[in-house]
């Protein structure tokens, strides 16, 4: 069986460098502002999303798209986020389309649902309606939002999940509840690229200790079966008092 074609966007960032290593058996397209580190034999693009010569040539005959291209910063103000967060996703799912690129799975962000947390509403359930904290994720709100209309509209199978503190380990307490590790970063997405879903939103942490963020429909939708939990971890990390994954702002 041939192994499946998947571009990753923003290739050169915090979240792919901890990614890639687990797509070995993929044929890689990576595509960001700056030249990546190349894994061996990938293909390698460098420009910006919203670029659509560029767009086309990163998107023809791949059948995923792994996009975590965009701001990370939810400190960030929206003249800092639209272009990134909003423009370059929107013109990535237009070129998804066009091509006829069987899924894209993108980054969202617990973000879109940190008032809930705020609110201590716990366990967070994904169904429910995104609340953001903050505009960083309103931007993922709407790439969420955007995401179902290409699914509903143009058959393009999307897949958001829902990021916590995707690090290769938590280093302060206010990451514990919403931790993400690589292992589990790199099954989740895979699991995502074959799955038998058409599209859906998916909280992605570890398996953490205290439950805040449900992961019934991962395990469910996806087969997700997280294997880390940042438990190991609370007696190591800096005690910074935030007690939130997520905005800690009022």
């Amino acid at each position: 069986m041939t192994s499946p074609t998947v571009l990753v966007t923003g290739a050169a960032g915090r979240v792919a460098g901890q990614l890639l290593a687990g797509l070995d058996d993929v044929r890689l397209r990576l595509l960001d502002r700056r030249r990546p580190e190349e894994p061996s034999g990938a293909q390698v693009l460098v420009g910006e999303l919203t670029d659509r010569d560029l767009l086309a040539r990163a998107v023809d005959g791949v059948d995923a798209v792994v996009h975590l291209a965009g701001e990370p910063n939810p400190d960030a103000d929206w003249a800092d986020l639209e272009a990134p967060n909003v423009d370059g996703f929107v013109a990535l799912l237009g070129a998804a389309q066009e091509h006829g690129v069987r899924r894209v799975v993108y980054a969202s962000s617990v973000h879109a649902m940190g008032r809930y947390e705020a609110e201590g509403r716990y366990p967070i359930d994904p169904t429910w309606a995104p609340a953001p904290c903050c505009p960083y994720g309103a931007t993922k709100a709407f790439d969420e939002a955007i995401a179902g209309v290409f699914a509903h509209r143009h058959g393009v199978s999307t897949i958001g999940l829902r990021l916590g503190a995707t690090e290769p380990e938590p280093f302060a307490a206010r990451q514990l509840p919403g931790w993400l590790g690589p292992a589990d970063l790199r099954q989740l997405v895979l699991r995502a690229i074959e799955a038998d879903v058409r599209t859906g939103m998916y909280s992605a942490v570890s398996a953490n200790s205290g439950g805040r963020w449900s992961l019934g429909t991962a395990r469910a939708d996806l087969g997700y079966q997280p294997v880390l939990d940042s438990a190991d971890w609370a007696d190591r990390v800096e005690d910074d008092g935030a007690g939130l994954t997520t905005c800690r702002h009022p």
